[in-house]
């Protein structure tokens, strides 16, 4: 036998690919479902659900924010929505079985089922990603703060600081104010206020406690990163600069399209 017959050969062996068989869980639904935050739930009642959906935070903490977040946002609208999107994928080819398996469940007992707490989650992803979308992947970040030398760890988890820019709650007026005033004063002194910077510190912190399991080498910079002490200036505060910088992009970008 040469080369070319072990070419050959893996030419003719089966391909893992062609023997995989899709199955749908409670997240395959929720995402084929793919309902949207049209319904106008509370979201200040999925925000640490949100949170927790963007480092994919996993255990006892995640199931205990999605009992919170199913109960709070839960009524007989969203009840009919899922049950209508179950039984739309019900008349699909492959998810027939799956779909006939979750309204059963649904039905004995709807905010309890699987479907139902996995679209609860994925309307909180929709909240927790709010204002930066894809702009940010926190998994490839923490993959990048991993395989970095220790001095350059916090350096690279200070660029968090654009998932929680949104804690320091600027209004969009006083931004474009900065921006046209940006020639005397820089506009991330003229918005970092002690308590703006703190919060944005503070949200950080709380997703480095989410991401602890999910997450590990980015948790902890994070966590760090909430203790230290606020900069008394807001030019001397890296993690501030990172989050004002996002809020002013993203109101400049319009004017520059």
């Amino acid at each position: 036998m040469d080369d070319s017959d072990l070419l050959l050969g893996d030419l003719d062996a089966p391909d893992d690919l062609d023997e995989f068989v899709f199955e749908p869980d409670a997240w395959d639904f929720a995402i084929e479902i793919g309902m949207r935050l049209d319904l106008e739930p509370d979201v200040a009642a999925l925000a640490d659900l949100g949170d927790a959906m963007l480092v994919w935070a996993k255990g006892p903490e995640l199931e205990r924010l999605t009992d919170d977040a199913v109960e709070r946002i839960w009524d007989d609208e969203l009840a009919a929505l899922v049950r209508q999107g179950i039984e739309r994928l019900a008349t699909r080819e492959v998810w027939e079985t799956a779909a006939a398996a979750a309204l059963a469940e649904f039905d004995r007992d709807p905010p309890a089922s699987e479907v139902a707490r996995e679209i609860v989650r994925y309307l909180a992803s929709q909240v927790g990603s709010a204002g930066h979308g894809f702009l940010l992947c926190l998994d490839c970040l923490s993959c990048g703060v991993a395989a970095a030398p220790p001095a350059d760890r916090r350096r690279l988890a200070v660029r968090a600081a654009i998932v929680a820019a949104r804690a320091a709650a600027v209004p969009d007026l006083e931004v474009r104010a900065a921006l046209e005033g940006a020639t005397f004063r820089a506009p991330a002194a003229r918005l970092g206020t002690i308590a703006r910077r703190r919060a944005v510190r503070e949200r950080l912190g709380r997703i480095g406690w989410l991401a602890a399991r999910s997450m590990p080498p980015l948790a902890t910079e994070l966590r760090a990163i909430a203790a230290e002490p606020v900069p008394e200036r807001a030019d001397d505060d890296d993690v501030w600069q990172v989050a004002c910088s996002y809020l002013v992009e993203r109101e400049a970008r319009p004017l520059m399209n």
